[in-house]
Protein backbone atom coordinates (compact mmCIF):
# COMPACT_ATOMS: atom_id res chain seq x y z
CA UNK A 1 0.00 0.00 0.00
CA UNK A 2 1.73 3.59 -0.92
CA UNK A 3 2.27 6.29 1.11
CA UNK A 4 -0.64 8.42 0.10
CA UNK A 5 -3.18 5.58 0.30
CA UNK A 6 -2.04 4.62 3.84
CA UNK A 7 -2.64 8.58 4.94
CA UNK A 8 -5.76 8.35 3.77
CA UNK A 9 -6.42 5.62 5.99
CA UNK A 10 -4.89 7.27 8.85
CA UNK A 11 -7.12 10.54 8.37
CA UNK A 12 -10.70 8.33 8.11
CA UNK A 13 -9.43 6.20 11.76
CA UNK A 14 -8.98 9.68 13.18
CA UNK A 15 -12.02 10.99 12.01
CA UNK A 16 -14.37 7.95 13.31
CA UNK A 17 -16.54 9.42 16.44
CA UNK A 18 -15.25 8.15 20.19
CA UNK A 19 -17.87 7.31 22.09
CA UNK A 20 -19.02 9.12 24.66
CA UNK A 21 -18.65 8.45 28.49
CA UNK A 22 -20.52 9.51 31.23
CA UNK A 23 -19.36 12.25 33.41
CA UNK A 24 -16.29 10.86 35.62
CA UNK A 25 -17.29 12.61 39.09
CA UNK A 26 -14.55 12.35 42.57
CA UNK A 27 -16.50 13.21 45.07
CA UNK A 28 -15.43 15.70 47.90
CA UNK A 29 -16.97 13.39 50.57
CA UNK A 30 -19.31 10.71 50.44
CA UNK A 31 -20.98 7.74 52.36
CA UNK A 32 -22.40 4.30 51.93
CA UNK A 33 -25.46 4.89 53.91
CA UNK A 34 -27.30 7.65 55.56
CA UNK A 35 -28.05 7.70 59.42
CA UNK A 36 -31.07 9.91 59.21
CA UNK A 37 -32.80 11.96 57.12
CA UNK A 38 -35.23 15.14 57.63
CA UNK A 39 -36.54 18.22 56.44
CA UNK A 40 -38.24 19.74 59.21
CA UNK A 41 -40.00 22.65 56.53
CA UNK A 42 -37.88 25.24 58.00
CA UNK A 43 -35.65 25.80 55.63
CA UNK A 44 -31.75 26.50 56.14
CA UNK A 45 -28.07 27.08 54.19
CA UNK A 46 -25.66 24.05 55.23
CA UNK A 47 -21.90 24.38 54.50
CA UNK A 48 -19.11 22.59 55.04
CA UNK A 49 -15.86 24.06 56.27
CA UNK A 50 -12.62 22.51 54.36
CA UNK A 51 -8.99 22.82 54.03
CA UNK A 52 -6.86 22.07 50.52
CA UNK A 53 -3.82 19.97 51.05
CA UNK A 54 -0.34 20.31 50.25
CA UNK A 55 -1.54 20.53 46.79
CA UNK A 56 -3.84 22.99 44.44
CA UNK A 57 -6.91 21.03 43.53
CA UNK A 58 -9.60 21.73 40.83
CA UNK A 59 -13.15 21.83 41.04
CA UNK A 60 -15.12 20.72 38.02
CA UNK A 61 -18.95 20.37 39.87
CA UNK A 62 -21.11 21.29 42.41
CA UNK A 63 -23.61 19.56 44.03
CA UNK A 64 -26.55 18.67 46.65
CA UNK A 65 -27.83 15.59 48.59
CA UNK A 66 -29.62 13.32 46.77
CA UNK A 67 -31.79 10.06 48.01
CA UNK A 68 -33.46 8.39 44.79
CA UNK A 69 -36.09 7.08 46.95
CA UNK A 70 -37.15 10.24 47.63
CA UNK A 71 -36.78 12.22 44.24
CA UNK A 72 -35.84 15.62 43.96
CA UNK A 73 -38.35 18.11 43.77
CA UNK A 74 -36.93 21.04 44.71
CA UNK A 75 -34.46 23.53 43.47
CA UNK A 76 -30.66 23.48 45.30
CA UNK A 77 -28.66 26.49 44.97
CA UNK A 78 -25.36 25.88 45.97
CA UNK A 79 -22.46 27.99 46.20
CA UNK A 80 -18.75 27.84 47.24
CA UNK A 81 -16.79 30.83 49.10
CA UNK A 82 -13.14 31.10 50.41
CA UNK A 83 -12.27 32.22 54.01
CA UNK A 84 -13.38 35.91 52.75
CA UNK A 85 -16.41 35.31 52.39
CA UNK A 86 -15.97 35.93 48.43
CA UNK A 87 -18.03 33.73 46.48
CA UNK A 88 -16.00 31.71 44.10
CA UNK A 89 -18.25 29.36 41.66
CA UNK A 90 -22.00 29.01 42.61
CA UNK A 91 -25.02 26.50 40.64
CA UNK A 92 -28.39 25.35 41.16
CA UNK A 93 -28.90 21.58 41.65
CA UNK A 94 -32.13 19.79 40.51
CA UNK A 95 -33.15 16.54 39.61
CA UNK A 96 -32.19 16.97 36.04
CA UNK A 97 -28.79 17.18 37.19
CA UNK A 98 -26.97 14.90 35.08
CA UNK A 99 -23.70 14.42 37.28
CA UNK A 100 -24.17 11.47 40.37
CA UNK A 101 -22.15 9.55 42.29
CA UNK A 102 -24.11 7.41 45.33
CA UNK A 103 -25.81 10.17 47.07
CA UNK A 104 -25.32 13.54 45.12
CA UNK A 105 -26.37 14.80 42.08
CA UNK A 106 -23.86 17.32 40.42
CA UNK A 107 -23.73 20.16 37.66
CA UNK A 108 -20.18 20.82 36.02
CA UNK A 109 -18.84 24.45 36.30
CA UNK A 110 -15.98 26.30 34.81
CA UNK A 111 -12.97 24.72 36.87
CA UNK A 112 -11.73 26.87 39.38
CA UNK A 113 -8.34 25.90 41.59
CA UNK A 114 -8.43 26.02 45.41
CA UNK A 115 -4.96 26.99 46.72
CA UNK A 116 -2.95 24.77 49.08
CA UNK A 117 -3.33 25.18 52.46
CA UNK A 118 -6.30 27.87 51.70
CA UNK A 119 -9.39 26.86 54.15
CA UNK A 120 -13.04 27.30 51.55
CA UNK A 121 -16.69 26.96 52.84
CA UNK A 122 -19.17 25.20 50.71
CA UNK A 123 -22.92 26.28 51.30
CA UNK A 124 -26.53 24.72 49.65
CA UNK A 125 -29.68 25.46 50.26
CA UNK A 126 -32.24 22.77 51.91
CA UNK A 127 -35.30 24.15 50.43
CA UNK A 128 -38.77 23.03 51.82
CA UNK A 129 -39.22 19.83 51.07
CA UNK A 130 -36.13 17.73 50.40
CA UNK A 131 -34.47 15.49 52.87
CA UNK A 132 -30.69 16.46 54.27
CA UNK A 133 -29.21 13.73 56.28
CA UNK A 134 -26.53 13.92 59.09
CA UNK A 135 -24.91 11.05 60.94
CA UNK A 136 -23.85 9.24 58.11
CA UNK A 137 -22.24 5.52 57.47
CA UNK A 138 -18.91 4.64 55.78
CA UNK A 139 -17.94 7.95 55.65
CA UNK A 140 -14.76 9.11 53.33
CA UNK A 141 -13.56 12.45 52.30
CA UNK A 142 -11.39 13.18 49.15
CA UNK A 143 -7.59 12.57 50.19
CA UNK A 144 -6.66 16.28 49.27
CA UNK A 145 -8.46 18.08 51.61
CA UNK A 146 -9.18 18.34 55.42
CA UNK A 147 -13.01 18.69 56.18
CA UNK A 148 -12.91 20.65 59.40
CA UNK A 149 -16.78 20.22 60.22
CA UNK A 150 -20.16 22.17 59.27
CA UNK A 151 -22.45 24.85 60.10
CA UNK A 152 -25.86 26.14 59.13
CA UNK A 153 -28.05 28.85 59.52
CA UNK A 154 -32.10 29.24 59.43
CA UNK A 155 -32.87 31.42 55.99
CA UNK A 156 -36.39 29.51 54.54
CA UNK A 157 -33.88 27.50 52.90
CA UNK A 158 -33.45 29.41 49.15
CA UNK A 159 -30.23 30.79 48.72
CA UNK A 160 -26.78 29.18 49.45
CA UNK A 161 -25.78 31.81 52.04
CA UNK A 162 -22.23 31.89 53.50
CA UNK A 163 -22.04 30.29 56.30
CA UNK A 164 -18.62 31.00 57.60
CA UNK A 165 -15.32 29.12 57.51
CA UNK A 166 -15.41 28.02 61.72
CA UNK A 167 -17.85 24.36 61.98
CA UNK A 168 -20.31 24.31 64.46
CA UNK A 169 -21.14 20.32 64.02
CA UNK A 170 -17.64 17.32 63.93
CA UNK A 171 -17.19 15.74 60.52
CA UNK A 172 -19.08 12.24 61.88
CA UNK A 173 -22.53 13.99 63.20
CA UNK A 174 -22.22 16.90 60.51
CA UNK A 175 -25.35 17.64 58.31
CA UNK A 176 -25.08 16.99 54.89
CA UNK A 177 -26.23 19.18 51.76
CA UNK A 178 -23.72 20.32 49.65
CA UNK A 179 -20.99 18.95 48.09
CA UNK A 180 -18.12 19.20 44.95
CA UNK A 181 -16.30 17.19 42.97
CA UNK A 182 -13.62 17.10 40.72
CA UNK A 183 -12.82 14.80 37.16
CA UNK A 184 -13.62 15.57 33.90
CA UNK A 185 -16.69 16.14 32.07
CA UNK A 186 -17.74 13.72 29.29
CA UNK A 187 -16.54 14.93 25.29
CA UNK A 188 -19.54 15.84 23.98
CA UNK A 189 -21.82 13.71 21.10
CA UNK A 190 -21.81 14.33 17.73
CA UNK A 191 -25.01 16.36 16.15
CA UNK A 192 -27.18 14.07 14.02
CA UNK A 193 -25.92 16.86 11.00
CA UNK A 194 -21.88 16.20 12.06
CA UNK A 195 -22.60 12.41 11.43
CA UNK A 196 -24.00 12.92 8.06
CA UNK A 197 -21.10 15.19 6.95
CA UNK A 198 -18.64 11.97 8.56
CA UNK A 199 -20.63 9.74 7.06
CA UNK A 200 -20.33 11.61 3.31
CA UNK A 201 -16.76 12.50 3.68
CA UNK A 202 -15.61 8.65 4.46
CA UNK A 203 -17.82 7.55 1.34
CA UNK A 204 -15.72 9.51 -0.89
CA UNK A 205 -12.58 8.31 0.71
CA UNK A 206 -14.03 4.90 0.36
CA UNK A 207 -14.30 5.35 -3.64
CA UNK A 208 -10.57 6.93 -3.93
CA UNK A 209 -9.35 4.06 -1.92
CA UNK A 210 -11.30 1.59 -4.30
CA UNK A 211 -10.04 3.53 -7.28
CA UNK A 212 -6.66 3.06 -5.82
CA UNK A 213 -6.59 -0.38 -5.48
CA UNK A 214 -8.28 -1.21 -9.24
CA UNK A 215 -5.36 0.98 -10.32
Amino acid sequence: MNRRLYGLLLIAGLLLPVAAQADDVTPAWEFTSTGGELNNGSGYSMGEVFTVGSQNITVDYLGYFYDSSASMSESHPVALYDASGNQLASSTITSGSTAASSNFLYNSITPITLLAGQTYVIDGASGLQDPYTWDTNGFTTNADITLLGDNYSGNGGSSADDTGIIPINDVIDGYWGADFGTGGAAPAVPEPSSFLLLGSGLAALAGVIKRKLKA
